[in-house]
């Protein structure tokens, strides 16, 4: 049988655990959207693309970003991975827009990517992963996982 202490330790522990439950904020993942892919620089061996990129932040806090590590596919074909430059922070309830440099080589881009662009490259289909790291406190890290269509 529990003693009288172990009861009220128990108790105790309980209430702590809900109450944390209770002062963590909900929090909703922001989204990333691709805005615009251009050529930074270009050589024979690789090739530097600017992506720019909107996050909407749907919390009623701001959300300050420390760094996003990312993965970039184009039309289904791996693009590049990188690290945004600089920390930034999305406002409560709005968007903030911030660039990524992707680096390929032209391997990628000739052979997979070239016969896709004929067209303009209007269509084409992207898709960027990785994680988001923040400056709160009580989310540190979140995975991301946006698909779309330049």
């Amino acid at each position: 049988m529990m003693s009288r202490r172990g009861r009220v330790a128990g108790l105790l522990l309980a209430l702590s655990v809900l109450s944390g439950c209770a002062l963590t904020p909900h929090f909703e993942k922001p989204t990333l959207t691709v805005r615009h892919i251009e050529v930074e620089s270009a050589n024979f061996a690789e090739q530097h693309l600017r992506v720019q990129v909107r996050a909407h932040n749907p919390n009623g806090i701001d959300l300050p970003i420390r760094s996003i590590h990312y993965d970039v596919a184009l039309a289904g074909e791996a693009l590049g991975r990188g690290e945004t430059d600089s920390a930034f922070v999305v406002p409560a309830r709005g968007d903030a827009e911030f660039s990524m440099t992707v680096t390929t080589h032209l391997a990628t881009v000739l052979v997979k990517l070239l016969p896709k662009l004929k067209d303009g490259g209007h269509g084409l289909e992207y898709h960027i992963d990785g994680t988001v790291r923040t400056d709160l406190a009580w989310f540190r890290e979140f995975p991301f996982d946006e698909r779309g269509t330049l």
